[in-house]
């Protein structure tokens, strides 16, 4: 019974002891990934300007077995109106 005790302490002691070298590699390695990261920043992306083309068709959810009642492209048909791309059909503009 001695002895089990003697392993058990023994094997806390090398389980804290693994934790400790575990966090001060993870601190080692955030520290010089941070490091890294300061002196040798990473080059910015100019964004172009989007011009936003205008509107020719809306997303309206379909519900036709056609269209398989999914959101399908609905063009405009008249004022206050859009037809379906996949079916035709034509149903006011949401």
């Amino acid at each position: 019974m001695r002895d089990a005790l003697a392993l058990a302490v023994l094997g806390l002691l090398l389980l804290g002891a693994a934790t400790v070298v575990v966090g001060a590699v993870c601190i080692t390695v955030a520290g010089g990934r941070a490091a890294h990261r300061f002196f040798f920043p990473r080059p910015r992306v100019r964004l172009h300007r989007v011009v936003p083309a205008p509107l020719q068709y809306v997303w309206v959810v379909c519900h036709t077995p056609r269209c398989a009642h999914l959101e399908t492209q609905h063009y405009p048909a008249g004022p206050g109106y859009v037809a379906c791309h996949g079916c035709g059909t034509v149903r006011p503009r949401p």
